[in-house]
C-alpha cells in the first residue's frame, strides 16, 4: 500500500487518508516534506486511465512541461523516461490535462480577445504607410562616394561617433585591479556598446529607407 514518509521526522509514515487530512503526530507537522514510500508506482487517474502512467511519471511530465514548454514533446519524453515516446507524452498530456476534467476546470471555454487595434487610416500618426520603405533615391556611385558611403564594402568612410573606439582602446585587465577599477572599465565597455548600437541603428535606417 502507498505510504507517505516524513523527511523531517524519523519513523513517521502516514497513509494517504491521514496525509490528506493533515494529521499531526508528536513533532510531525503537516507542512513537513515527504516522500512516497512505494516509489510513486500508483496511478493518479485510476485503473481506467490508458497507458498505465504512474504518479512518478506524472510528476516528471509536469516538471518537463514547465521546463521545456508545451510542444517540445521529444525533450519532455526524454525527461519522463525511456519508457515513453514523444507521441505517448503528447497524447497523455492533451487527453488528461487539457481535455480531461482538470483542463475543463482550469481552462475557460471562451478566452476573450484583449488585443486592441490602435492603427488608423493612411496618413495618421500610427498609419502603417509611415513604416513602408520610401522609393529608392536616384544617386549615382560618385555621389554615394561623396556622401562618404562605400557601396562595395556597404560601409561608411566616417562612422557615426567616429571616436567611440577611444573609450576602450586603452583598456587592459590586470590581475591586481581593484573593484572600483573593474567597475570603471565595465562602464567604459557599456558606453562603447551603446554607441555601437546607435551606429547600427542609423545604418539600418539608411538602408531601410534607401538613403544610400
Amino acid at each position: 500500500n502507498l505510504r507517505l514518509r516524513c523527511t523531517d521526522c524519523p519513523d513517521i509514515e502516514l497513509c494517504p487518508e491521514c496525509f490528506s487530512a493533515g494529521a499531526e503526530i508528536g513533532n510531525h507537522r503537516r507542512w513537513h516534506g515527504y516522500q512516497q514510500v512505494d516509489g510513486g508506482l500508483f496511478s493518479l487517474w485510476g485503473p481506467e486511465a490508458e497507458g498505465g502512467w504512474t504518479s512518478r511519471e506524472e510528476q516528471s511530465l509536469l516538471d518537463a512541461i514547465e521546463q521545456y514548454g508545451f510542444g517540445n514533446w521529444e525533450d519532455m519524453a526524454a525527461h519522463v523516461g525511456a519508457s515513453r515516446t514523444p507521441q505517448e507524452v503528447m497524447e497523455h498530456y492533451v487527453t488528461m490535462y487539457i481535455h480531461g476534467n482538470l483542463g475543463k476546470a482550469c481552462i475557460p471555454d471562451n478566452i476573450p480577445n484583449r488585443v486592441t487595434d490602435h492603427t488608423c487610416p493612411s496618413g495618421g500618426p500610427l498609419s502603417p504607410s509611415l513604416t513602408t520603405p520610401l522609393p529608392p533615391l536616384d544617386v549615382t556611385l560618385a555621389e554615394q562616394q561623396q556622401l562618404g558611403y562605400m557601396p562595395l564594402r556597404d560601409d561608411y568612410e566616417i562612422e557615426y561617433d567616429q571616436d567611440a573606439e577611444k573609450l576602450i582602446s586603452g583598456l587592459s585587465v590586470n590581475y591586481d585591479d581593484e573593484d572600483v577599477e573593474i567597475e570603471l572599465k565595465r562602464a567604459h565597455v557599456d558606453m562603447y556598446v551603446r554607441k555601437l548600437r546607435e551606429r547600427q541603428r542609423r545604418k539600418n535606417i539608411a538602408r531601410d529607407y534607401n538613403l544610400v
